[in-house]
């Protein structure tokens, strides 16, 4: 059975783990929050009465499947609920390519294979996922388990990724759709669209978000669970609006603003799929093509951009870790780089 003990310390509180099964060694982890100790020790105990190694002892002659379980124990089951599905996918993909094999036996020729292999049947994006949780394994595995090993992901080839879609709404394309959304037999639709526009929220960022997380005189959305590192995500004055016009009275800080409370865990998973038939529908009846919800957060950041607002603080807003990803819409800028240029015309004349 596992036991978990709340400890404070210096720096905080942090919970302890221990779980004692009949005929297994002791184990014992330390988290610093209780729903992450909680999840180990389900998953530890999950293993272990399947027969899974988990062990404090690494093997040097460790096998493929068994680094493999340890890894998703110790790593992927501390991520949030969608990385941790998507890589267990991942997962089962290199369990069966590398079933029977050893772990210092993995070279690049078998990676490489590997790779030529899921090519024939998904795309680069899912083959780079499968290839990146491999590579990370192990660094783990050198880095954790004290395994001398060489990655054999590091010298292969990675499938190239296809070059990324930017499509944007016009401003009259923006206008009619939000118009259709009005109609929408999902009554949220349209303040929801309108949010995303307004901020560069992603899809599940808007979708999720309870009232708590909105300050409304400070004009800020606090993002405190999302795809990378939290932030705050300023407010214009029309959304601030759109929001005041569906906060309820009494306002509970932990109720959903656009979900309603009785949605399915599949639902609180991807929030946005509450969303994607009603936006479907209204994009298919405003005769819009190749739209989908995502460009709804593209078509924001590159109408900031347009508007003056610098890379630095675009990233900021819409959450990005590294510089490369708002690159993809500065050719935007091309004709207001044009029209600066033309301003010293006469310049020697």
């Amino acid at each position: 059975m596992a036991s978990i003990t709340k400890r404070k310390r210096k720096k905080g509180v942090v919970y302890k783990v221990e779980i004692r099964l009949l005929g297994h060694p002791c184990l014992s982890q330390t988290f610093d929050r209780l729903s992450d100790a909680q999840r180990w020790a389900e998953d530890t105990e999950a293993l272990i009465r399947s027969g899974g190694h988990v062990s404090g002892d690494i093997p040097d002659d460790m096998t493929f499947v068994k680094a493999l379980d340890r890894y998703e124990l110790d790593v992927s089951s501390l991520k949030r609920p969608n990385t941790k599905a998507r890589e267990r996918t991942s997962a089962n993909q290199l369990r069966e390519n590398f079933a029977g094999l050893k772990l210092k036996d993995i070279t690049p020729a078998l990676v490489a294979a590997f790779r030529d292999k899921r090519m024939q049947s998904v795309g680069p994006s899912t083959i780079q996922k499968d290839l990146a949780l491999l590579s990370h394994l192990f660094t783990v595995a050198n880095a954790e388990w004290a395994l001398d090993l060489k990655n054999p992901v590091a010298t292969i080839r990675k499938p190239a990724m296809p070059d990324s879609r930017l499509r944007l709404l016009s401003k009259d394309e923006a206008r009619h759709l939000l118009e259709i959304s009005k109609k929408s037999r999902n009554k949220n639709l349209y303040h929801y669209m309108q949010l995303l526009l307004h901020t560069g929220m992603r899809p599940s960022e808007g979708a999720s978000l309870t009232w708590g997380q909105i300050d409304v005189d400070a004009r800020i959305i606090d993002l405190t669970i999302t795809k990378t590192r939290p932030r705050r995500v300023p407010l214009t004055i029309k959304a601030i609006e759109l929001l005041l016009e569906i906060m309820p009275e009494p306002c509970e800080k932990n109720k959903f603003v656009f979900l309603p409370e009785n949605c399915s865990d599949i639902i609180r998973r991807r929030p946005n799929l509450f969303f994607r038939r009603a936006f479907e529908n209204a994009v298919k009846k405003a005769n819009i093509e190749d739209f989908h919800m995502h460009d709804l957060r593209h078509t924001s950041a590159s109408y900031l951009l347009m508007a003056g607002v610098d890379l630095r603080t675009l990233a900021d807003i819409l959450g990005h870790s590294t510089m490369q990803m708002v690159q993809r819409y500065t050719h935007l800028l091309d004709d207001h780089k044009l029209k600066a240029i033309d301003r010293i015309e006469q310049l020697g004349r």
